[in-house]
């Protein structure tokens, strides 16, 4: 087992009390993915963006001035999310992946002074993506993205629920 890094000092005064998240599919379309960031140049950006199936250019995110993106190093990224410079100033950020599948990313974001109403030094946020088709067998589980954490936890993403060959023998009507 890897143990995960300290993180870095806390640079911010205040106990993280609400998150602005947009949580987006962008269907692999540099069309959608450039339609959703343009419109969040208007007014206070948020605090983070997950994607599924984000565009890519070689496993290379595009990337904007008021964002950091993160995504597994892989040439094409089923999960990103991308996180305000704002928010880095104010928190340390680590992102982990489940070694099974590309399609989970999460965030550990430490906040020292507590968050949401508790002592908590530290919150996650998942980001998921099932694919439930070929050509991308290495889809996420709900048991892989629900996990049991003693903090603050949050997963967002496109689990396909809709899809009938996320579950065959579910009745959809």
């Amino acid at each position: 087992m890897i143990n995960k890094p300290c993180p870095p000092p806390h640079q911010g005064q205040a106990p993280v009390t609400d998150l602005t998240l947009i949580q987006h599919n962008s269907l692999c379309s540099w069309a959608v993915f450039l339609s959703l960031f343009s419109s969040l140049a208007e007014g206070h950006p948020p605090d983070m963006v997950l994607l599924q199936d984000p565009p890519s250019s070689k496993g290379v995110l595009h990337s904007f001035s008021d964002f950091k993106s993160f995504a597994r190093p892989v040439a094409r990224p089923r999960v990103a999310c991308y996180i305000s410079q704002n928010s880095l100033r104010e928190y340390a950020v680590l992102p982990s992946f489940l070694p099974e599948t590309d399609n989970f990313i999460t965030l550990d974001v430490f906040t020292p002074q507590g968050c949401f109403g508790t002592n908590s030094p530290c919150f996650t946020i998942g980001n998921a993506y099932a694919s439930p088709l070929p050509p991308f067998p290495k889809s996420v589980s709900l048991e892989s993205s629900l996990l049991e954490l003693n903090h603050p936890y949050l997963v967002a993403g496109d689990f396909n629920i809709h899809n009938a060959a996320t579950d065959p023998l579910r009745l959809l009507s």
